[in-house]
C-alpha cells in the first residue's frame, strides 16, 4: 500500500461523526468490533472511495424528517458550503465544508431497523460520501452513485463482507 493511500485511510479513523437520535430512541445497540451500523457503514463507505471527504469534517444525523424541498421517499441527502454556494457539486470538493450526511427517519426509525437494512444503510452512506467528494449522480447500471437503487448491483463488496454481527444475510 503506497504511503498516500495509507494516510488517508488513517485519516478516515479521525473522522468526526455526530450521530442526532432523538430522546425517544435508544442508543444501544449490539454492533461488530465496538462499531454502531452507521460508524461501520461511514467507514467502509471511506475505504470504498479511498478518501475522507470534508476534511474529515463530518456531521451525520439520523432519523431525520425529510425536507419540503426533496420527494417525501429520499432515505439521505447530503448539505454543504462550497467556493461556488450551497450543495454545488460544480465547486472543487476540496472547498466543502459544514458537511452533513442525513439519513432519512422514513427509512431507518431506529437503529434495529439500520441494523435490518444493513445493505441499503451502507450502501446509501457510501452513495452519499461519493457526493461530498464531488461525484454527481450517475444513471449507469451498477454504479453507486445511481440515484435510485433498484437492486444491489451497486453494493460495495465490502459492505458485505463488513457486516455488523447479527445482520441478517440480504
Amino acid at each position: 500500500m503506497n504511503l498516500l493511500r495509507h494516510l488517508r485511510l488513517l485519516t478516515a479513523a479521525f473522522i468526526i461523526i455526530l450521530i442526532a437520535i432523538p430522546a425517544t430512541a435508544t442508543a444501544k445497540t449490539h454492533v461488530k468490533r465496538a462499531k454502531s451500523p452507521v460508524a461501520l457503514a461511514t467507514s467502509i463507505a471511506s475505504r470504498y472511495w479511498g478518501a475522507v471527504p470534508c476534511q474529515g469534517h463530518i456531521t451525520i444525523l439520523v432519523q431525520q424528517p425529510v425536507p419540503a424541498q426533496l420527494e417525501l421517499d429520499s432515505d439521505a441527502w447530503v448539505t454543504f458550503n462550497s467556493s461556488l454556494g450551497a450543495n454545488n457539486l460544480a465547486a472543487p470538493a476540496s472547498t466543502y465544508t459544514n458537511c452533513t450526511i442525513a439519513l432519512g427517519s422514513t427509512r431507518w426509525p431506529t437503529a434495529a431497523s439500520m441494523k435490518q437494512d444493513w445493505d441499503m444503510l451502507c450502501m446509501t452512506m457510501t452513495h452519499e460520501f461519493g457526493h461530498l467528494l464531488g461525484h454527481p449522480h450517475n444513471t449507469t447500471p451498477g454504479n453507486v452513485m445511481n440515484p435510485m437503487f433498484t437492486n444491489y448491483s451497486s453494493e460495495p463488496r465490502l459492505c458485505q463482507t463488513d457486516r455488523p454481527i447479527g445482520t441478517p444475510p440480504r
